[in-house]
């Protein structure tokens, strides 16, 4: 539960992804002990603790097999607030995979969603003879297209964790950008409700009463949602402003959240909260009000 919605106020979480043999796992080492190790492969998803600057970030290490990448990466990405995506230079032969990988991401999943965040791309294993040149990798996966992209801070840089090339030059831009999302990592919201796909309310927070009638103000969004979905086509996730209101609806797996906030900036946390919502309401929770209670407490006290 912890793990899932990452609430820790201490901590901000970054993930790791990149195929196989990319050096995520060499990489997240390196920030714990400042020194190159050889470890073995990750299978699955490892989570470490790690002060970067004057930041503790829950890192989470992803492994690069492809049911991995099918089935851990994307929810991941969406609910963290910075991504490394970490490429192995050195073989020419797995670039246009990597590629792939990497543009799903950014055109797919960042693009399906209102989404800020911060991706460091790491082209790995400069040190060794075999490693492509950068301006051929920027070339081949097409990166100078990510200035189409303002949602998204991206920078590129070459680098060996054995030699520690350019390592601390991009967690430097990385955490520079970062701090920037930080402040709104715990953006207390002016009204959050979760509900049935009818309007039942399973968890509200409302101190300003912005829904006298919890049931009927979900119902007159959702009408609002639906008459979106016929001008502009269905998506999952919609901003509405009202007043002097945005108003982020999701509706997935029977379950309605509405968070309002009063920033514009604020909309990415927003989303990001929202689909943690969703993931946690997939399971079997038998007590799911008090637990909504505990597990949203540093977003609404």
């Amino acid at each position: 539960m912890e793990n899932l919605f990452r609430l820790k106020q201490d901590t901000v979480p970054i993930v790791l992804i990149g195929l196989q043999s990319a050096g995520k796992t060499t990489l997240v080492n390196w920030l714990k002990e400042k020194r190159f190790t050889r470890p073995k492969p990750t299978v699955g998803v490892v989570v470490e603790k790690i002060k970067i600057g004057d930041i503790f970030f829950n890192v989470y290490d992803i492994s690069g097999q492809k049911a991995y990448r099918e089935n851990m990466w994307k929810s991941n990405v969406l609910t963290s607030l910075g991504v490394i995506f970490i490429l192995d230079s050195s073989n020419a032969l797995r670039l246009d995979e990597a590629s792939i990988w990497y543009w799903k991401m950014v055109k797919e999943w960042l693009g399906e969603f209102y989404s800020d965040k911060a991706i460091l791309f790491l082209a790995n294993k400069s040190d060794l003879k075999t490693s492509l040149s950068l301006d051929k990798i920027i070339n081949k996966m097409k990166l100078d297209e990510m200035s189409s992209y303002p949602n998204i801070s991206f920078q590129f840089f070459k680098t060996s964790v054995r030699n520690e090339e350019n390592i601390e030059l991009a967690f430097k831009w990385f955490i520079s950008k970062i701090k920037r999302f930080k402040e709104l990592q715990f953006k207390k919201f002016k009204a959050l409700i979760v509900s049935d796909i009818f309007g039942n309310p399973l968890y509200v927070y409302d101190p300003d009463e912005i829904a006298q009638d919890t049931g009927m103000f979900v119902g007159y969004i959702k009408a609002l949602s639906g008459f979106a979905n016929e001008i502009l086509g269905h998506e999952q996730f919609k901003v509405l402003k009202v007043d002097e209101n945005h108003f982020f609806i999701s509706e997935l797996n029977n379950h309605v959240v509405l968070i309002a906030v009063d920033q514009e900036k604020a909309l990415p946390e927003a989303r990001r909260l929202s689909i943690l919502l969703h993931e946690y309401l997939k399971g079997d929770n038998m007590d799911l009000k008090t637990e909504l209670n505990t597990l949203l407490s540093d977003y609404v006290s």
